[in-house]
């Protein structure tokens, strides 16, 4: 996960050229204002790659965290031994859910598992993986079962918390394709010697309970919030003022103006309280005096300070979708990423039937691609929620 959105913030500035270029022609009021060069949008995601989540996600986490361990340790046989964190498919959560426990709950043995993990090619064979990741030293027929955990076991040695950080490569929907999210609920209720907690978007977890009912095996749960304007603003604004180093003996300061309050509760509206939509959209808005660059759209090589001013945020169009469209992309925000081969099986349709599609909704901008991975890009988020939220799909939260 940690990968796949570092290659999305890498993929950044092309897109941004690339919503520039297809923008409508702009008024003459708006005539004064240019994109930003290349090197400094990449400049900025650099920047941006660098923030630690919103506090009001770690703060949550943490929060939700510490009550349900405290409620379980109080009565460990009736009370569930498992946190799930849901969130958008667009946000982060192994990252977001990593920088909120790795530091913080330093009196338990935190154990994270499955970091990075890609589901296989042969979708049958997750179970297995999951296996040799969670219990690798099998025990034997001979080996008696652990006794159920007591306040007096917890109190001997330091508590063992397991950190999933997303179920979505644990599964696919395909016939038997969830058996390795089986296998997971009941390694949960079996194993109640130590806790869980697991990261999980709002779309999987929506079809996972449908067809397996996760919910009666992992019970608790709990949603990152919707950032409000005021979040966002103290997320970003510490990039108000970055310095370049261009050259080895000249630096480039960046001033990004600073917004009043409607700038910010109109980017937190359109980007549904997203961190992750926000920042793309967020970047989308800033922009230069057309002045104060050179004619062909770069910097003066003399330039020592850049005032950027940020434009009113919205959304960037959605295409006319077809039907076909709208299965790949559901398959998609329900799975995170997926393959090809894939996107295929989950739809039951051969590979060459859904490649020209995607060659289309990657040339729109709504697919992008990272060596064999397909993923949504986070800034049409708003409007394909409510697109398939209108043709009936199965969907989590906005």
């Amino acid at each position: 996960m940690t990968r796949q959105v570092s290659e999305l913030w890498r993929s950044l500035p092309q897109w941004l050229t690339r919503q520039w270029t297809v923008a409508p022609t702009v008024t003459e009021s708006e005539s004064q204002w240019a994109a930003l060069p290349a090197g400094i949008t990449q400049a900025l995601t650099r920047q941006l790659q660098a923030l630690p989540p919103p506090v009001p996600y770690t703060t949550a986490i943490q929060l939700a965290t510490r009550e349900a361990l405290q409620a379980w340790q109080a009565n460990p046989e009736t009370v569930s031994n498992c946190l799930v964190v849901l969130t958008r498919p667009v946000d982060a959560i192994a990252l977001i859910l990593k920088e909120s426990l790795q530091d913080y709950l330093l009196d338990y043995e935190v154990r994270f598992l499955l970091s990075g993990y890609h589901r296989p090619p042969n979708a049958l064979e997750i179970t297995g993986h999951l296996q040799r990741e969670l219990v690798p030293e099998q025990k034997s027929e001979g080996d008696q079962p652990a006794m159920p955990v007591t306040q007096t076991d917890m109190h001997a040695s330091r508590l063992q918390i397991n950190v999933i950080p997303s179920l979505e490569p644990c599964f696919l929907r395909c016939i038997q394709g969830w058996q390795g999210i089986e296998y997971l609920q009941n390694q949960v209720a079996q194993d109640d010697s130590c806790f869980w907690v697991m990261g999980c978007n709002h779309w999987a977890w929506a079809f996972l309970d449908k067809v397996c009912q996760v919910g009666a095996y992992l019970e608790r749960t709990m949603t990152l919030p919707s950032l409000s304007g005021e979040d966002l603003a103290d997320w970003l604004r510490p990039l108000a003022e970055v310095v370049l180093q261009s050259a080895p003996d000249l630096s480039l300061t960046l001033q990004i103006a600073q917004d009043d309050a409607d700038f910010w509760k109109t980017l937190a509206s359109v980007s549904a309280g997203s961190a992750t939509t926000a920042a793309y959209l967020w970047l989308q808005t800033l922009c230069v005096e057309a002045e104060r660059l050179a004619p062909d759209g770069t910097l003066p090589p003399d330039l020592s300070c850049l005032e950027i001013t940020p434009r009113k945020p919205k959304l960037p169009s959605l295409m006319s979708l077809e039907a076909l469209d709208r299965y790949l992309l559901h398959a998609l925000l329900l799975h995170g990423e997926m393959t090809r081969s894939h996107l295929a099986l989950s739809m039951g349709e051969d590979e060459r039937m859904i490649r020209s599609r995607v060659q289309v909704l990657r040339r729109e901008g709504l697919m992008r691609q990272t060596g064999r991975w397909l993923t949504v890009h986070p800034a049409h988020y708003p409007k394909l929620y409510s697109e398939l939220g209108n043709n009936n799909f199965l969907i989590g939260q906005a």
